[in-house]
């Protein structure tokens, strides 16, 4: 009998069945486990990857760790399986163009927990590459006389937003960004000379000074194309505020008098030509022509000064004829040598305006602008008051023709001008969401530093 029981197996199979049923339940809680740690790795990155692409286009920003990691909490929930985002890592090139983003997460396990594991951790990685495609970009900035006492933010923002565009390059092959000061005239620089209508500069008396290259604007509809001015027809005249004698001392740059001497009348003439009067009165700093160098552009806004009243529609049409293909051939410099502007619909070329203002369009009787006086009716009435809606038509027509044409539009309008001139300026933007109300001067940094990021063209590469 003892042998008998020594032999007999049958009861040694109990434990070997309870130990890979064991088994078995602690595989299937790990696949289990292994599962949901898949779905939320799943989960994680593609929470980064919406975080990569909305850190890298944010180019303005000083702490991509910390805006990386709000992006993926907000992106990858709370509520999913009790899961946690533990941290984001970001690195960034110097030039900001290629940015590598890690993520770990933490989750409480299922099954695990009976063999001592609570919690497993799962990990992402992803890479967004700045693709800079081509962009033409003007920016149309107001230049007048209501701007005296911000004209150092207005820089600042601007310089801003073009060392966002360069994305830390000095200069490049397919970035080009001109400058456009507008007043209640624009200045096309002094050296362009064909222009202008032949013999008129040199018709007029410039008394102590010379033409500091300011034109009127053309009649006949003119004032809202882009028709580049290669024809009589199409060529401007030259700004020339005459000597004031209807509004004495208003401008009041000569004197003329007569006396006789031997017997004989001798006229004598006199200036008083200064940055307040003159015939150059009120002509803002010269564009900028585009370029792909940053320290030119930067250069023409530091030249920027405050004078004059205010024509946003002029200042828009002189931005788009530095984006248009009509205007090729006809701009010097670094325009010629690149051949621009390119023709619309360019592969990958954006072209894009920026109009910022501070202010509502203005007339006033008695002054002189690019329409002359109000009284002469050039704007088809004969009052300031009367005028100032025709300014604000033909913003609201060189806006459509842009938009219509394919330029990307933002405008800015800043510090507080009447709400209907907001209407017009968010009217005037290809979106609403590419119009800024920018209040003050931080409002207008930070409308700035906006349209430098949303210039910024991103992919996921990885």
């Amino acid at each position: 009998m003892i042998t008998r029981f020594r032999r007999s197996e049958s009861g040694a199979a109990m434990p070997l069945i309870g130990l890979s049923a064991l088994a078995m339940i602690g595989a299937m809680g790990l696949a289990l486990d292994a599962g949901r740690g898949m779905v939320a790795r799943a989960k994680l990155v593609n929470a980064l990857d919406a975080a990569g692409l909305a850190v890298g286009a944010r180019v303005s920003t000083t702490d991509y760790d910390a805006d990386a990691l709000k992006f993926v909490q907000t992106n990858f929930g709370t509520n999913y399986d009790d899961a946690k985002v533990l941290s984001v890592k970001t690195t960034v090139s110097a030039d900001k163009s290629f940015i590598t983003l890690t993520a770990t997460a933490s989750l409480p396990t299922s099954f695990m927990q009976l063999f001592g594991s609570t919690t497993m951790n799962v990990n992402a990685y992803t890479e967004v590459t700045r693709a800079v495609t081509g962009i033409e970009l003007a920016l149309v900035l107001d230049n007048t006389g209501s701007m005296s006492g911000s004209l150092s933010s207005l820089k600042s923002a601007a310089n801003d937003l073009v060392d966002s565009i360069f994305a830390g390059k000095s200069t490049t092959n397919n970035i080009y960004v001109g400058l456009v000061p507008f007043s209640q005239t624009v200045n096309i620089g002094a050296l362009n000379t064909s222009w202008v209508k032949a013999g008129a500069v040199a018709a007029l008396d410039w008394g102590t000074t010379s033409w500091a290259g300011c034109v009127e604007e053309r009649p006949n509809g003119l004032d809202q194309t882009d028709d580049a001015p290669k024809t009589s027809g199409t060529q401007f005249s030259p700004y020339y505020a005459a000597d004031d004698d209807v509004y004495p001392h208003y401008n009041d740059w000569s004197t003329t008098t007569t006396v006789k001497k031997n017997g004989k009348n001798v006229t004598t003439t006199t200036y008083n030509i200064n940055s307040a009067q003159g015939p150059n009165v009120n002509c803002p700093a010269a564009i900028t022509p585009m370029t792909p160098v940053k320290a030119t552009i930067k250069s023409g806004i530091s030249k920027m000064t405050a004078v004059g009243a205010t024509h946003i529609n002029m200042g828009a049409v002189w931005g788009w004829r530095m984006l248009s293909p009509n205007w090729r051939g006809t701009w010097g410099g670094d325009m010629a040598t690149y051949s621009l502007p390119l023709d619309y619909g360019t592969k990958r070329m954006t072209k894009a305006v920026v109009i910022m203002t501070d202010g509502d369009n203005t007339l006033y009787d008695g002054l002189y602008t690019a329409y002359g006086y109000p009284s002469e009716g050039r704007l088809g009435v004969t009052s300031a008051s009367a005028g100032e809606p025709k300014l604000d038509a033909r913003l609201t027509a060189v806006c459509g023709k842009m938009k219509a044409a394919g330029i990307t539009v933002f405008t800015v309008a800043f510090n507080n001008p009447l709400s209907a001139t907001k209407t017009l300026m968010q009217n005037c933007a290809t979106s609403t969401s590419y119009y800024f109300d920018a209040g003050n001067s931080t409002a207008l940094s930070n409308a700035f530093k906006t349209i430098g990021d949303t210039l910024s063209n991103l992919r996921v590469s990885k």
